[in-house]
């Protein structure tokens, strides 16, 4: 859902004194419902003995408004806000678990939770952000995000600016927030693609680097990165590499991922993921995954899941 308005007057208590700056605004309302019946082969336990059984649950059920205004300066200011339900019913809170190898869990309050909340400016110049702000070290990350090199940063300011087929960023987060800098770099030229990003939080080293190439319908990435644990850390170093091959036609899609995670010996895990997916139109979208973690030091820890999902986005 979409509606404009042109010479807007804001009037809000407290910002009434920059409605003479706003000459336009583009106002876009929307959403996305995620439904799925998904199952692992994860053995039952006392605590849990219906665990890994077919059962519907959700993928993102969410909403959310972005606004951008036109200044007479010839910049755009713009703003973001969303709401994350992720549920199916609002029975107080709950806990979601999207799959044991999903790394989106997440505890839903009686009325939902916000995310991506920021606000910023943008012009030729490039994008400032401030709120929640793109990773650099993403710029890295090209095939996928089984094992994950960052997570999100709610509260920081982003520098992102685009030249060419040249693309650069820079984000920090102050100590109270993330404690977070990074720095990051790509370059495409028609299907090729490379990216490097580096970031330092909280005393934590993570870079990342990686390249891809699309043509025809068909495409490959391949990224790598690595973190070096804060002094005094538990978790040990880690690396990770990724490969994902994948090749669409007519609506029709098809995702083969392979990814390692190594430290120095205590952890040795490796992931088998399928996607495929085929577009009904109006925003629909019929898909399934089926993921095999394996673990080398654990086999306990080796287990398959899967999942179809129904997704209508708005």
């Amino acid at each position: 859902m979409k509606f404009t308005k042109t010479a807007v007057a804001v009037a809000i208590a407290g910002i009434a004194a920059a409605a003479p700056m706003i000459v336009s605004a583009d106002t876009t309302l929307s959403g996305v419902v995620e439904l799925t019946l998904q199952g692992s082969d994860v053995d039952a336990t006392d605590e849990d003995p219906l665990a890994g059984d077919l059962r519907v649950g959700t993928g993102d059920v969410l909403f959310g408004i972005v606004a951008e205004h036109e200044l007479n300066s010839g910049l755009t200011g713009y703003g973001s806000l969303r709401v994350d339900l992720d549920r199916l019913s609002n029975a107080g809170a709950v806990d979601i678990e999207n799959g044991p190898g999903e790394d989106d869990d997440v505890t839903v309050g009686s009325v939902g939770t916000s995310d991506a909340v920021y606000a910023g400016i943008k012009g030729g110049f490039g994008d400032i952000r401030i709120g929640e702000i793109p990773l650099s070290v993403e710029y890295g990350q090209v095939a996928n995000d089984i094992y994950d090199v960052g997570s999100e940063i709610n509260g920081g300011l982003s520098y992102v600016g685009n030249f060419g087929p040249v693309g650069l960023i820079a984000n920090y987060s102050p100590e109270p927030n993330s404690d977070a800098v990074g720095l990051g770099a790509k370059f495409a030229l028609g299907g090729f693609s490379i990216g490097l990003g580096a970031e330092d939080r909280a005393e934590q080293q993570n870079i990342a680097g990686g390249i891809s190439f699309a043509f025809a319908g068909a495409s490959i990435a391949a990224h790598f990165w690595s973190k070096e644990e804060a002094e005094g850390g538990t978790n040990g170093d880690l690396e990770s590499m990724s490969v994902k091959v994948g090749y669409g036609f007519g609506g029709v899609t098809a995702d083969l991922t392979v990814s390692t995670l190594e430290d120095d010996g205590a952890t040795d895990e490796n992931a088998i993921r399928l996607d495929l997916g085929y577009a009904l139109g109006g925003g629909t979208l019929l898909s399934s995954r089926i993921t095999q973690f394996n673990n080398d030091n654990d086999d306990s820890a080796e287990f398959l899941e899967y999942r179809v999902m129904l997704a209508k986005s708005f």
